[in-house]
């Protein structure tokens, strides 16, 4: 049985916290039956300062670097190495600015845990606090991550083998399945799936998005989520959930870069395989 906790670190949003918790009682049960993934026994939302999500963030590069230099011998390690130092220098560079305008992450934490920061500042400026449509997609959409966690054991049967190109499948796949899950989500919830762009942006949040180093991270976020929604897509179509989801224990599954551009492709191959 899945329990559900939500807590409301800051002390001043307890109406955002009753709200996330009689949605979440809508959405948890929801999980499974669309994606066919589990959720954890204890499933943790937290609202949070944009400065806890930073240091949590920055906390969770920090620990996943460390063990990807345990886990791999240097001739495979150096193009990741170089990929995760460039996150953590890109975070380092623009982590306040996307403290502003984050409204929610799902974190891997020791113990393989996962915990989901919602930022009320960041649900403010992307319109969620204005529609309550939003924030079920929101919550539907880091819900289905915490599922991921599980399922893929925090990533471990692809950081164990981990080639230049792993690190962008794995992303593709894990945003895109997200996404495709939390339209199914509100489709049934509200009779129809919710378009994140509907969602009513502030000012601020647009004055951000002009800053370059921001619009590029935003702009590979979107790409992401629309190509792995196409793939997870067409996946289900061609063999169903229970076949997709293998793809959670074993790296050789994932997308390889024709198949991102070709969803056909990958579905075809899960089929033979």
């Amino acid at each position: 049985m899945t329990v559900v906790e939500v807590v409301d670190e800051t002390g001043t949003h307890q109406t955002l916290r009753h709200q996330v918790d009689r949605l979440l009682a809508q959405v948890a049960p929801l999980v499974h039956p669309a994606t066919g993934l589990a959720l954890p026994e204890r499933v943790v939302f937290r609202i949070v300062s944009p400065r806890t999500w930073q240091i949590q963030h920055r906390d969770m590069l920090r620990r996943e670097f460390g063990q990807l230099g345990a886990q791999q011998p240097l001739r495979t390690l150096v193009p990741a190495v170089r990929k995760q130092a460039g996150a953590r220098v890109s975070f380092r560079r623009h982590g306040t600015l996307l403290g502003e305008v984050t409204a929610a992450e799902t974190l891997r934490r020791p113990r393989l845990r996962s915990e989901t920061l919602l930022i009320p500042e960041g649900l403010e400026h992307i319109g969620v606090s204005f529609s309550e449509g939003h924030l079920i997609r929101v919550l539907a959409h880091e819900a289905v991550h915490q599922a991921q966690n599980l399922a893929s054991k925090h990533r471990f049967s692809w950081t164990r083998c981990r080639s230049s190109g792993t690190g962008e499948a794995v992303a593709v796949v894990e945003e895109g399945h997200a996404r495709w899950a939390d339209r199914q989500i509100t489709r049934q919830l509200l009779g129809a799936p919710v378009d994140p762009d509907t969602a009513p942006r502030s000012g601020h949040y647009l004055h951000v998005l002009r800053n370059e180093g921001i619009a590029r991270l935003h702009t590979v976020l979107r790409a992401r989520q629309e190509t792995g929604c196409r793939l997870v897509e067409e996946a289900v179509r061609a063999v169903g959930t229970g076949r997709l989801n293998a793809v959670w224990t074993e790296r050789l599954l994932l997308p390889t870069p024709q198949e991102r551009n070709d969803p056909p492709l990958w579905g075809a191959r899960l089929g033979r395989l």
